[in-house]
């Protein structure tokens, strides 16, 4: 399936692997934690589990981010603490950063949810300031790309974040292992023509049953798992680089609103 892919030793395709949701169910959440390798976890804030399984992870050596509730378009998709347009500025910035504060020693950020709030660039760009303000350049921005139109990889760029899109959902609407199993060669296919991928998982009983086999035989895909931190700052070095090639390019201006595109994956 990936022989013409290969590529180089020197150049052995990487990916990373985020598991979303963590926090939402004690059980599930605990087993993802036994999966193999440099699995990066993200922590919803404010679950009854988060901040006991957050020190656990951090014990084991696992990377941890934020895994940010923004506002969706479907109004039964949204949910408490979340993010959203119509906060007044003062309360956006405190739930942001009692967010931020609520996950320990967190390595970066990416959305839950969010299919309005990340296609709004004034919202993302108040995010964005937020991160820099209170950490610098230490976190990096995962978009988890729930909606088509989302800006928020454009905007962490803009402010000189490290940042990655979203490559590949395994486990949209919690499918059966077969199909599950098909999104992570997905993955390992678009790491080997690429040079690296970033999926995102969640902590479901048939994810982590096809990810506990999968992950114990990565060598034999010719890829190597990696942290998120270390594919977004590789990535992010190569851009600045880039850009250091390229004429200086005029900073987007924040844009006139405009109606939302139903995000394909808005339930994440």
């Amino acid at each position: 399936m990936f022989a013409s892919f290969s590529i180089a030793a020197k150049d052995q395709a990487r990916i990373a692997l985020i598991i979303d949701d963590m926090g939402g169910q004690k059980e599930l959440s605990l087993s993802a934690l036994q999966l193999p390798g440099a699995v990066t976890y993200s922590f919803l804030p404010f679950t009854p589990h988060t901040q006991a399984l957050a020190k656990l992870a951090h014990r084991q050596g696992k990377e941890l981010m934020l895994h940010a509730p923004m506002q969706a378009i479907e109004l039964d998709e949204r949910e408490r603490h979340e993010l959203s347009a119509n906060m007044s500025g003062s309360a956006f910035e405190r739930l942001f950063i009692r967010q931020l504060q609520d996950i320990p020693y967190i390595a970066g950020i990416n959305n839950h949810k969010g299919s309005l709030l990340t296609q709004n660039y004034p919202a993302m760009t108040h995010i964005m300031q937020l991160i820099k303000a209170q950490y610098g350049d230490a976190l990096f921005f995962v978009d988890s790309k729930t909606a088509a139109a989302s800006v928020a990889q454009e905007v962490a760029t803009d402010w000189g974040l490290a940042t990655l899109g979203r490559d590949v959902f395994l486990d949209h609407d919690d499918p059966d292992q077969a199909e599950i199993r098909c999104q992570f060669r997905k993955l390992i296919a678009l790491a080997l023509r690429n040079g690296s991928a970033l999926g995102i998982a969640h902590p479901q009983v048939n994810t982590l049953a096809v990810l506990q086999d999968e992950l114990h035989r990565i060598a034999a895909y010719n890829v190597k798992l990696v942290s998120v931190s270390e594919l977004a700052f590789t990535h992010n070095k190569k851009m600045l680089a880039m850009k250091k090639l390229k004429p200086a390019q005029p900073t987007k201006a924040e844009t006139e609103p405009t109606l939302p595109v139903l995000g394909e994956y808005d339930i994440f």
